[in-house]
């Protein structure tokens, strides 16, 4: 039997897959003499069970508000959150978001059910439970026409389509097949260990909390719905055999004392989980890619979680396409999609650029050690501390709200020159007096090192994202 044709394939039912179904089923219903025929292709239509992607930054809610799909979060009950609570050696200070603007935090699992069920309510939208296992290339073109694919019991069907559309992942089987030489590779940066924790107060009421530990990886803790909170470790490489002792002996003893004791209790009776990450700079799709596919969402792009940008690069990407696509009458033109495809990729650069440079650098920065590293969270610690006016424009990059890769580069430097400022004028750690001209030498030694390390950093990002 013969598996109807469809206009496009979307496989993958994560974050961007149902967003981007529909999104070009209600985009396009009025447009089109015959509406678009969309097919969203799903290993497991169960409730996804994961430790991150449970915070969508202010970026985010407003895409999500752009597609028509903000019933997702009132559905979930989701938390408010206004921006994030910066612990380093016992002291705290808030960076908000700008005024107006607010985090979201919900259970992800409930999200992507939620945003599946809104693809499956769109007109002509077939959501189908099977695992996609190949692409099928037309014998003469070479074109992808559609995937052959298995049900459960592992019965074999076909689906065909003008495009091909691959949201699958981090792990994305098809990257290599629909880019052939990829200028990069996902590079394995590290691991998260997650965990739930109950009844905890943290320091300051709906603002996450970071905490800057020595010798350990940022901690981050955020409410979510029903009174559970999320616990974030990043972890070094490779990890600690045993993440509950880990936890125990290392990263609790450094958090506020409030909150040491739900945590431990946590650790007694709730599973702690671990999950890699990675970096993928994007390629750009169209001009050399095989023709018929692309790719969407983490299997085209990835970055590092700390600054939780993932979803928000996501359905940002979902709303440039969407708006795209509806405007193509064949999507088996494939010069027309191409001619898009080459479009979208230098109109979501300037938000994707951004979040992507900035987690890297981020991570880089407030994850490592060394005397160049401790210097810089220093500074940037009071950088903050000395009021919103100056962590808006570092907040407002990193909620996804200003796009502009440029803008990053100032403000990093803004805050690198200021921790040199700091350490030639401010008192030290177990000193009683601010710096004395004869140490100046060795402090423009240790400035210079400062320069050269934030370049280290992120420099390679910033090529990579160009």
């Amino acid at each position: 039997m013969i598996s109807p044709s469809y206009d496009v394939l979307i496989v993958g039912a994560g974050v961007a897959g149902p967003a981007l179904a529909y999104a070009l089923a209600t985009k396009t219903c009025n447009k089109r003499h015959a509406p678009l025929r969309i097919a969203l292709l799903e290993r497991s239509l169960s409730k996804p069970d994961r430790i991150v992607a449970e915070l969508l930054q202010p970026g985010g809610v407003a895409s999500l508000q752009k597609l028509g799909l903000e019933a997702c979060l009132a559905d979930l009950g989701s938390v408010s959150l206004l921006g994030y609570h910066v612990l380093r050696e016992k002291q705290g200070i808030c960076a908000p978001f700008p005024e107006g603007n607010d985090a979201r935090a919900f259970d992800h699992g409930g999200f992507i059910m939620a945003l599946r069920e809104h693809a499956r309510r769109a007109p002509n939208v077939d959501v189908i439970e099977t695992t996609v296992t190949s692409l099928i290339e037309d014998e003469s073109t070479h074109r992808v026409i559609g995937v052959h694919a298995s049900q459960a019991g592992g019965r074999p069907e076909s689906h065909f389509a003008d495009l091909v559309i691959l949201a699958d992942g981090s792990l994305s089987k098809f990257r290599t097949a629909v880019l052939g030489h990829m200028p990069y590779e996902p590079s394995h940066k590290g691991y998260l260990a997650g965990l739930i924790v109950k009844d905890l107060t943290l320091p300051v009421p709906k603002y996450a909390t970071m905490a800057i530990l020595k010798a350990a990886g940022p901690v981050i803790l955020f409410e979510l719905p029903n009174n559970e909170y999320r616990m974030l470790v990043e972890l070094k490489h490779p990890p600690p055999v045993d993440l509950r002792e880990h936890i125990t002996r290392n990263i609790v003893p450094q958090l506020p004392s409030s909150v040491r004791v739900p945590i431990l209790n946590a650790l007694e009776t709730s599973r702690v989980r671990r999950v890699p990450h990675y970096y993928l700079p994007p390629t750009k799709q169209g001009e050399y890619s095989k023709a018929g596919a692309f790719l969407l969402g983490d299997s085209l792009n990835m970055r590092h979680p700390l600054t939780a940008g993932g979803m928000t690069v996501a359905l940002n990407d979902v709303v440039i396409l969407s708006d795209l696509l509806a405007n193509i009458e064949s999507f088996g033109n494939w010069n027309e999609i191409s001619a898009v495809l080459r479009k979208w990729h230098h109109m979501r650069k300037p938000l994707a650029s951004t979040i992507n440079v900035m987690s890297m650098s981020w991570a880089g920065i407030f994850a490592a050690e060394g005397e160049a590293f401790d210097i810089m969270q220093e500074g940037a610690f009071k950088f903050f501390g000395k009021g919103a006016e100056y962590s808006k424009e570092p907040m407002s990059l990193a909620a996804g709200i200003t796009h502009s890769p440029l803008l990053l580069a100032r403000s990093s430097l803004a805050i690198a020159f200021y921790s040199i400022w700091v350490m030639f004028t401010h008192l030290r750690p177990g000193k009683k007096s601010t710096p004395q001209f004869y140490e100046y030498p060795l402090l423009l030694v240790k400035a210079l090192n400062v320069v050269w390390t934030i370049g280290i950093v992120m420099g390679p990002v910033i090529w990579a994202e160009m």
